[in-house]
């Protein structure tokens, strides 16, 4: 049974070397065999290796686990994102000196994405002194538990302390079996299945002298035969398999989950590096995709349609265009026929909760999606200094749109205010005022409802009343006054042509919900307005008096008191320089627990503080501060 399993963390924690002590078979880029690597002293492209595992002491049965080695250092995260959609198991690995560090956000945020199966292998213990290693592994143990305790995926994950030691052997391993029991304890088997069509991803391309192009990666669906005629859309060509191997063995098929080495015939190596084969005709490039929205708890800026964010699907990360909306709650599923809502802004996630999201993601480029796809959404433009999460949000595929004018229709709820000039006949006809501009084409929005703010009474737009931009308005019965506010709020749909009136839509609860008068506006101002439909039309608030940073502890200083309180933290992560910080000395820092402190001072130049808690605090390392900017 073929099991993926990879150890994501951040540079020097020793992956390399963990995967070195399990590995019996090397394959593709495995130890770091690209010379820049060896040179840099750090991964740097996907490893890939594999050992087995028997199910039990005295089973026959084994599982062949491959190790997918990612690269740990920040500016290489777009590799760590393609890998994790390959992996059945996460090796969550923690330095044991070091502990838990801001960059360890990440590394967790990819884990929960990539799989709920995972196992924190605490590294290094033998750096530990002896004397005191047992004591020691305990402590970082708690600290990482506690650190564990914010994700539901990651909360009971067990904790496996090693030593993976060195390429030299200066250093030798501790525990490995012990690590091997647990891998095997918590194994599970995947659910495979052959059927559908090809979709392989491809993770590296390498030409082999006399034999033709070798494509290695990992079969995401169907299956591959020698003999298959296969797509690789990225270059516009079919081939025929020649043959396959699977960790140096010679076989005929290979199926989903299977890391199968593929050889063509007549291919350019230097013309594809990643990419997907797939069977012919059975997949299209795409530039916009629709996806359920799941926000990164870490991920501390505000999400706002219209921003740019680095898209990642599979091995491809490119820019898109983000558009947020709402739908139904009563369903998971999105229906292109629906009519949904707009939604300016998702605040994050520490200061509102905001379900039942959706976002529309207009690529820069075609790519190709496949229909389980996992898709990432980041910042990958955050300064990598900044210790800043910059895994927005995520969601599974929903649906490819071809054009998104008929495709998706996403309504904006606005409204415009105007006053009451004069009455006509018997008080039923209102000439208004200062709700249009006179180069307003009215006939686009004759026939709309209007409101009086002061009786709540709703009325017809009927046409314009000269050429000032004055009109008319019909309501059932008198009793408008001059100078009453008149409101219109409408649904303005998104991606269609400017000039169409089928642009607007209108419906009974966008007045109904309206139980109180509206103010007179006297500056009339033309303004984007949250709905009062709060059942068919449902628009989210996301203004917050204050912005919300979130930090960790660093580390606890001064003396711990008899109850087990400290009176001072090192928090980081709150701020991303020095000169960041000195503005916010005196700022109120509050932690999970609701206890009180304020920054004191700086700590160092990377943005660190030193916090005060007056009354003690019982935070530990790695739990969460916040500081609320006023």
């Amino acid at each position: 049974m073929p099991f993926s399993s990879s150890p994501p963390m951040w540079t020097d924690s020793g992956k390399t070397s963990l995967v070195r002590s399990l590995s019996t078979h090397l394959s593709t880029a495995a130890l770091d065999k690209n010379p820049q690597s060896k040179a840099r002293g750090i991964t740097l492209d996907l490893g890939f290796s594999s050992f087995t595992l028997p199910f039990a002491d005295d089973d026959t049965n084994v599982a062949q686990i491959t190790l997918v080695d990612c690269p740990g250092h920040a500016s290489l995260i777009k590799t760590v994102i393609g890998g994790a959609h390959i992996i059945d198991m996460a090796l969550l690995v923690i330095d044991a000196v070091k502990g838990i560090q801001m960059q360890t956000i990440e590394s967790t945020v990819l884990a929960e994405i990539a799989t709920p199966h995972v196992l924190v292998v605490l590294n290094k213990i033998d750096l530990y002194p002896e004397a005191t290693r047992e004591h020691d592994i305990l402590r970082m143990s708690r600290t990482i538990r506690q650190f564990l305790q914010s994700s539901p995926e990651l909360r009971d994950a067990p904790i496996v302390p090693v030593a993976s030691g060195d390429a030299d052997g200066t250093r030798a391993p501790l525990e490995m079996p012990a690590l091997l029991a647990a891998m095997r304890e918590h194994l599970h088997v995947p659910r495979r299945s052959a059927e559908g069509p090809l979709c392989y991803a491809i993770d590296h391309c390498f030409p082999l002298r006399g034999k033709g192009t070798v494509l290695t990666g990992t079969v995401l669906s169907g299956r591959v035969r020698v003999n298959d005629s296969i797509a690789l859309p990225m270059v516009g060509a079919e081939k025929k398999v020649k043959s396959l191997q699977m960790f140096h063995s010679n076989v005929d098929q290979a199926i989903q989950g299977d890391r199968v080495g593929i050889r063509l015939h007549g291919l350019d190596a230097s013309t594809l590096e990643r990419g997907l084969a797939i069977t012919p005709q059975s997949l299209g490039f795409t530039s916009n995709l629709v996806l359920r929205v799941h926000q990164i708890r870490f991920f501390s800026l505000a999400c706002a349609s219209g921003a740019k964010v680095h898209v990642t699907v599979g091995h491809a990360t490119v820019l898109a265009k983000t558009t947020f909306f709402t739908g139904d709650r009563a369903t998971d599923l999105f229906d292109a026929t629906r009519e949904y809502m707009y939604v300016p802004s998702l605040p994050p996630l520490q200061e509102k909760q905001v379900d039942d999201v959706w976002c529309l993601l207009q690529l820069e480029r075609e790519i190709l999606c496949p229909p389980s796809s996992q898709i990432v959404c980041s910042r990958l433009d955050t300064d990598v200094n900044k210790q800043l999460c910059r895994i927005a949000f995520y969601g599974p595929l929903a649906a490819t749109i071809e054009h998104v004018a008929t495709g998706v229709r996403i309504g904006k709820v606005k409204e415009r205010r105007g006053v009451v000039d004069k009455t006509l006949d018997d008080g039923d006809v209102v000439v208004v005022r200062d709700l249009f501009r006179k180069e307003t084409n009215l006939d686009i929005f004759r026939g709309l409802r209007v409101q009086n703010g002061r009786t709540l009474a709703v009325g017809t737009l009927d046409a314009a009343f000269g050429k000032t931009g004055k009109c008319r308005a019909l309501f059932d019965v008198a009793g408008a006054m001059p100078g009453d506010a008149i409101v219109l709020r409408f649904t303005k749909m998104l991606f269609q042509e400017k000039t169409l009136a089928h642009r607007l839509r209108q419906t009974k609860t966008l007045y109904e919900a309206v139980d109180t008068p509206v103010d007179n506006a006297d500056d009339c101002e033309r303004r984007q307005a949250p709905s009062s439909d709060a059942v068919l039309l449902p628009i989210i608030a996301v203004d917050v008096e204050k912005k919300c940073r979130v930090g960790l502890v660093e580390r606890l200083k001064g003396e711990t008191a008899p109850n087990g309180s400290n009176p001072m933290v090192i928090a980081t992560g709150l701020f991303a320089t020095a000169d960041e910080a000195t503005a916010f000395v005196g700022a109120e820092v509050v932690t999970d627990a609701n206890e009180h402190g304020h920054v004191e001072a700086l700590f160092g130049k990377a943005g660190k503080v030193r916090v005060v808690f007056e009354l003690g605090t019982m935070a530990r390392v790695g739990d969460q501060l916040k500081l609320f900017e006023k």
